[in-house]
């Protein structure tokens, strides 16, 4: 972390020098970003006029309060956890949603300040509980366009930019807490003729449908 002393120094030095754009400070390998007058760090924005970290808060829900109900675009991640289980077929970790009852890949959308790695690594956490790195994550497609447009429960409709990267099983970790129950009924894995059966039964996230589809027709 960058101490306040550290935030107003690099304040005194680059503040005002540019609208937009940024700056890496060869000293400290911070970057500065002149479109929002802070430092990030470390993964963290600071403000440089008071020297602290900045919270954004929740982009949808604030988003929501202007908006209401007409459609956002919404980009996010998916994260297909994948092994080989002891029969030698290969099986991919699906979350049951709550909302939908229906089964997905675990993700959601992005926050303000996230990387899409962070964003991935964030919601894999809190709707399963397993641990990934960052670096232990492979892009694997982007997905948009009408396949891609879900109408929640309460009515709001979201058009989906979904980022999904993969990672083997191996390389995470289960954390010591549960998955948060309010999005996740239950986590499950799943070989490919399972996901198949899922898929004919009308049993996916809409949404996650084509990701899935794609899923079956590869080798992770």
């Amino acid at each position: 972390m960058l101490e306040r002393t550290q935030v107003f120094g690099l304040r005194d030095k680059y503040q005002g020098k540019k609208s937009s754009g940024y700056d890496v400070d060869e000293e400290t390998g911070a970057i500065i970003v002149y479109a929002l007058d802070c430092v990030f760090y470390d993964e963290i924005y600071y403000s440089m006029e008071e020297g602290g970290p900045i919270t954004f808060g929740s982009y949808v829900p604030y988003v929501r309060k202007y908006v209401r109900k007409r459609p956002l675009q919404v980009p996010g991640t998916g994260v297909l956890v994948y092994r080989t289980n002891n029969e030698g077929k290969q099986e991919v970790l699906l979350q049951l949603r709550k909302d939908f009852d229906q089964y997905g890949v675990p993700g959601g959308g992005i926050e303000i300040g996230e990387t899409y790695e962070q964003c991935a690594v964030n919601e894999l956490l809190q709707e399963t509980a397993y641990i990934a790195r960052e670096e232990d994550l492979k892009l694997v497609n982007v997905y948009a366009g009408p396949k891609h447009i879900t109408r929640y429960p309460n009515g709001d409709v979201v058009f989906h930019t979904v980022v999904v990267f993969k990672v083997e099983a191996s390389k995470c970790e289960k954390a010591s807490h549960n998955f948060d129950k309010t999005e996740t009924k239950e986590i499950v894995w799943m070989t490919i003729p399972e996901i198949e059966d899922l898929l004919r039964e009308n049993k996916v996230f809409p949404n996650n449908v084509p990701i899935l589809e794609d899923v079956v027709k590869t080798t992770l």
